[in-house]
């Protein structure tokens, strides 16, 4: 079930993209930040997608559950990546 509004198809639901994410906790400025595989959870906005950040060795495991991390970024901070 998706609690999200409808998607205006730019980056659809699954899609797999890139996005700019940080990997340690030192941030530097964000423009610094690299691109990582991220897959299209939803759109949430006129031009906000929610995105899981596909990178094993950012995985969590906790209560049995593995947890990605996620983010929030508009069109301008997502790539295609080959596979959509």
């Amino acid at each position: 079930m998706n609690l999200y509004p409808d998607n205006d198809g730019r980056f659809p639901e699954d899609s797999l993209v890139f996005t700019r994410y940080p990997l340690t906790d030192e941030t530097p400025p964000r423009e610094e930040w690299p691109w990582v595989p991220g897959i299209v959870l939803g759109q949430c906005g006129p031009n906000e997608w929610h995105i899981a950040i596909d990178v094993p060795e950012l995985i969590e495991h906790e209560d049995g559950y593995d947890w990605s991390p996620a983010c929030f970024r508009d069109s301008s901070e997502l790539r295609y990546r080959r596979g959509n």
